[in-house]
């Protein structure tokens, strides 16, 4: 089986999914509609039936239809002993 045409890439850092059509990007979508109306723009006017169609989108990195950046855990501090401190007052 031949790859897909369509690729949607991994969430970025700071959301949206950018994506490409036989290697040229269209651009950063935000959801479903972005893709819809960047693939109607490349001449595909029924693109919507085509995003679970593994023969026509390709979804790499992350679920399918999720835009959102990924959520990163919150950074952890280690906690120094009471006696010592973190900064020193002259």
């Amino acid at each position: 089986m031949a790859s897909a045409p369509i690729v949607v890439h991994p969430p970025l850092g700071s959301g949206g999914r950018r994506v490409v059509v036989r290697g040229r990007i269209l651009g950063l979508a935000h959801s479903d509609a972005d893709v819809i109306e960047f693939l109607r723009r490349a001449g595909l006017p029924d693109a919507e039936g085509l995003l679970d169609d593994p023969a026509w989108v390709k979804w790499r990195g992350g679920r399918a239809h999720h835009y959102e950046a990924a959520r990163r855990s919150a950074p952890t501090s280690v906690a120094s002993p009471a006696s010592t401190p973190i900064i020193a007052v002259s």
